[in-house]
Formats: structure tokens, sequence, C-alpha cells
């Protein structure tokens, strides 16, 4: 029967030194061979007392066959047939057996004996150098914390300190932009007050002119109508001038035709008017008529004073 594999011893491990104490990559990596190492051990313990319950069960199986062949010598040296003669080579044989037998159950105990301790002493030691290992790695990790923890209030204290200067420097900034900005504003201001002024006077020259175009139209226009009274006054005036001179000409005409009439009637006319005393009248009383159907001219109205 072969006998189980004995493990290996662990490696004594060389770590680099980084910076901040050990490198935790080969630590990890070491950490992970042990564990590994001490599970194959584990198995290796666990194959060897499966092996030697095994060996138990054969040498019990043996000592069974043993036991049976005894029986049967003891049966053969019973008998009296033969049995002398093969008493002797029977006991060689139970003795050889037997021998071997405790020479299988020796061995199998020893090698169990051997892979038990081996594993228990292999065990102990992983576990001692993992147990300092963890211990180290936890050391190691509180100086870190400890250095960490002292870097960060060293790096909050400069951010402080940055903080407040960049918010001087933001203030300064803001009261810069402000700065500008009031000016840029100003600017713009004087600005729309220059355009402002200027479309101010253009609208008032332009006021002022389309004024002064309007002006002079409505002085032309009232020149012209001026112009128009003073003809119209003019050609009332020669109306009334000519209607005077008419109506004179009327009551001239109406003299002449007096006149005229009374020149037109016969002196014997007269004569027999007088001598009658109806003649005249009666001659008169035609021409009154004659005068009574035309109407006196109105007389001659003055005229109107020319308006300015």
């Amino acid at each position: 029967m072969v006998a189980p594999e004995k493990p290996h011893s662990p490696k004594t491990a060389q770590f680099a030194v980084g910076v901040r104490g050990y490198n935790q990559r080969q630590v990890d990596e070491r950490l992970a061979e042990l564990t590994k190492e001490l599970r194959e051990t584990s198995r290796n313990r666990d194959d060897a007392v499966a092996t030697s319950a095994d060996l138990t069960k054969a040498l019990a199986y043996a000592q069974k066959e043993l036991a049976e062949t005894k029986a049967a010598l003891a049966r053969m040296s019973s008998s009296p047939s033969g049995a002398g003669a093969m008493a002797e080579r029977v006991r060689m044989m139970m003795q050889l057996a037997e021998e071997e037998i405790a020479d299988l159950r020796s061995a199998a105990e020893a090698d169990a004996a051997s892979t038990r301790d081996q594993a228990d002493k292999y065990a102990h030691e992983t576990r001692r150098t993992a147990d300092k290992l963890a211990k180290d790695a936890e050391e190691e990790r509180a100086r870190l914390l400890s250095e960490a923890r002292a870097e960060i209030e060293k790096l909050n204290a400069a951010a402080g300190a940055k903080r407040v200067e960049l918010a001087a420097a933001a203030e300064r900034a803001r009261q810069e932009a402000d700065a500008a900005a009031e000016a840029a504003a100003a600017a713009a201001r004087e600005e729309a007050d220059r355009v402002a002024a200027e479309e101010l006077a253009a609208r008032k020259k332009a006021f002022e002119e389309e004024f002064a175009q309007k002006k002079r139209e409505t002085e032309a226009a009232l020149a012209a109508a001026r112009d128009s009274q003073a003809t119209a006054d003019q050609n009332r005036k020669l109306a009334l001038d000519l209607r005077a001179k008419v109506a004179e000409r009327i009551a001239a005409t109406d003299v002449a035709v007096k006149e005229a009439m009374r020149l037109l009637v016969p002196p014997a006319e007269e004569d027999a008017g007088s001598g009658s005393g109806s003649g005249p009248a009666s001659a008169e009383k035609p021409a009154a008529a004659a005068n009574g159907d035309r109407k006196p001219a109105p007389a001659p109205k003055a005229s109107a004073p020319a308006k300015a």
C-alpha cells in the first residue's frame, strides 16, 4: 500500500520593501499560497486517516481469515487422515501470516501517526505564520491609517487656507466684475443719452423745418386770400358804381321820356283842353299813367368801404 504524500514545509518569503511598509500584493499572494497549502495539508491528513481506516479494515479482514484458517487447521488436526504430515506446514503458514499482519498493522499505524503529526505541525506553523502576518498587516494598517489621517488633516488645513484664498480672490474678481459692469453700464447709458439727444435734436430740427414750411405755406395762403378779398372788394365797388350809374341813366331816361311825351302833345289839344277844362287834364292823365306805370329808380346806395 502506498504511503500518503508528505506536505511540503513552508517557504521563507522575502517581501519587497515599499514606500510605506510592505507590498500588499505580495503579502496577499503569500497568504493565498499559505491558505492553499493548509487546505492541501488538511486534505492529505484526511487521506491518511482514511488510509489508516482502510488498513484497519484490512487488518480486521486478515485477522478474520486467520481465525478461519486456524479453525480449518484445528478441524484438519482433529482429523486422523494426514494431520501429522500437514501440521508443520500449516504452522509455518500461520506464523508467516501473523508476522505479515503485524508488519502491516505497525506500518499503517506508524504512517498514520507520522501523517497526523506532520499535518498538525504544518497546520500549527501555518496558523502561527498566518497569525503573525495578520498581526503585522493589522499593525501596518493602523500605522498607515494614522499616517493617512495625519495627511488628511494636513491636506484639510491646506485646503481650508486655499479655500479662504480662493474665496478672497473670487470676492476681488466679483468686485472687479461689478466695477467693470458698472462702468460698462455708465458708458452704455451715456451712449444711449447721446443717441437720444442726437435723435431729439434731429426730430426738433425736422419739426422746426416742417413748421417753418407750414408757416410759409400758411402765410402764402393768407396773402392769396387777402389778395382775393381785395379783388372781390374792388369788384363789388365797381359793381356798386355801375349800379349807381345805371340808376342815374334810368332816371335821366325817365326825365327824357317825360319831356318827350310832353313835347309830343300838339298845342291845339292844349288849347282845347284849357277851354273845356278837361282837355289838358285828360291829356296829362295818359302821360301821368305812362309815367305812373314806371317805378321811380331807387337811390344809389353808398358803396361799402373796402376791407383791408
